[in-house]
């Protein structure tokens, strides 16, 4: 990776603009989704793991019970799309992160043990978190570069994501093995995945901090009157 960044930084025509991270509210964007990745990507294979071999969910019952989650993130993301036009991107992507975390801390409490009226009010918590940090901090990315760059931003945004969600799994499937220590039982499977999720909420915290103090708060308003005064001109 550092190879990569040294030889983007000399070349005429680089595949990564390196100036687009000049922007605060640009590279804590990036970060936010690389964070969120992290902390969510690893917990959704293991956590159909745990439906699956702990409580004895079909394939078929563990795809439906993530469907509260879906359709919240369906409904809420353009509506936060559309407040963060107005309001800034700052906000929306702190609380997404805030909820994001309340929801790994409270899965980490499930034990052996649990139905789908347990799983449900964090896969609502976690549906409106991940709505308000998604959709918010594609848009703080977009708004921060400059048109002819706006591709480039977006792909940018999306490698983040993806490097992100493989790592989380990596990193959650780490935390599991070493705290499972070689047992194969339901027990030993939730004790490993109860504290690869209290990791993943603290990841989730830090990207909360990032999104508080990088990401600029009224970004789409002084846009705007970059755009009004454009056009005066």
């Amino acid at each position: 990776i550092l190879a990569f960044i040294l030889l983007e930084r000399y070349q005429r025509a680089p595949m990564l603009p390196l100036e687009l991270f000049r922007s605060r509210t640009y590279a804590g964007a990036n970060m936010v989704m690389l964070l969120v990745a992290l902390a969510m990507f690893g917990v959704f294979f293991f956590l159909s793991l745990y439906m699956q071999n702990v409580l004895d969910y079909s394939a078929v019952q563990t795809g439906a019970a993530f469907l509260p989650m879906t359709i919240l993130i369906i409904l809420i993301a353009p509506v936060a799309g559309k407040t963060s036009d107005r309001f800034g991107s700052r906000g929306l992507m702190t609380a997404g992160m805030i909820l994001i975390a309340v929801q790994l801390l409270y899965f980490s409490r499930l034990g052996v043990e649990a139905s789908f009226w347990n799983l449900l009010p964090a896969f609502l918590v976690g549906g409106v978190g991940m709505a308000l940090t998604m959709t918010p901090s594609a848009a703080a990315a977009t708004r921060s570069v400059s048109v002819d760059k706006a591709g480039v931003g977006a792909a940018v945004l999306n490698a983040s994501r993806q490097v992100g969600g493989s790592l989380g799994i990596a990193l959650i499937g780490a935390i599991m093995a070493i705290e499972a220590g070689g047992e194969r039982t339901p027990e030993a499977f939730v004790d490993g995945l109860q504290t690869a999720l209290l990791v993943a909420s603290g990841i989730a915290t830090l990207g909360a901090v990032v999104a508080f103090s990088m990401v600029r708060p009224h970004e789409a308003a002084r846009l705007a009157g970059h755009s009004v005064a454009e056009t005066a001109a």
